[in-house]
């Protein structure tokens, strides 16, 4: 996608962006799981969708764009960097991983595995984030059960991937 780059992978990663923003708003706040961590949404399950569908770049593209700008606009926004670089590389990890000789995301295999590492990067992500530069030590890791939760929930992606449309070229 990056050295062949077209109007229409434009279009594609921005609405791809737009809806997973769209889906992080898809959320509940989970005050059980104390102040870091508490917002549980459906924006990782459509992040995944879209890595392990349609590839690494618009996985990683939607999932950092999308749910950064949610943060942005939202009382998240000092998660915002985190968000950022833990989508990235998380949605690149879901992608990449789902990537097999039968075509992008068609061995459930991969998909499964694709989603425990792409999730293991996510937990660690933003527990690296929050105890490092949130400054909140020992209490990042009540962020670990809403994060769990978010790839419980993308988890439903697998059962569901095969019934997306392909791409347009």
């Amino acid at each position: 996608m990056t050295s062949n780059m077209t109007p229409l992978k434009v279009i594609y990663a921005s609405m791809f962006s737009a809806i997973v923003f769209v889906f992080t708003y898809i959320g509940i706040q989970v005050p059980a799981f104390g102040a870091f961590g508490g917002l549980t949404h459906m924006g990782t399950l459509v992040m995944f969708l879209i890595a392990i569908k349609y590839g690494k770049y618009y996985g990683a593209l939607s999932g950092a764009i999308g749910m950064t700008l949610f943060d942005l606009l939202s009382p998240w926004a000092a998660w915002a960097p985190g968000t950022f670089v833990v989508r990235i590389i998380a949605g690149y990890v879901f992608g990449l991983v789902a990537e097999s000789p039968e075509g992008q995301g068609l061995s459930t295999l991969k998909n499964w595995l694709s989603l425990g590492l792409g999730g293991t990067v996510i937990v660690v992500g933003y527990l690296v984030f929050e105890a490092f530069f949130l400054g909140s030590g020992a209490a990042a890791f009540r962020s670990i059960p809403g994060n769990l939760l978010q790839l419980v929930i993308a988890a439903a992606g697998i059962f569901i991937i095969k019934s997306l449309p392909e791409l347009r070229k």
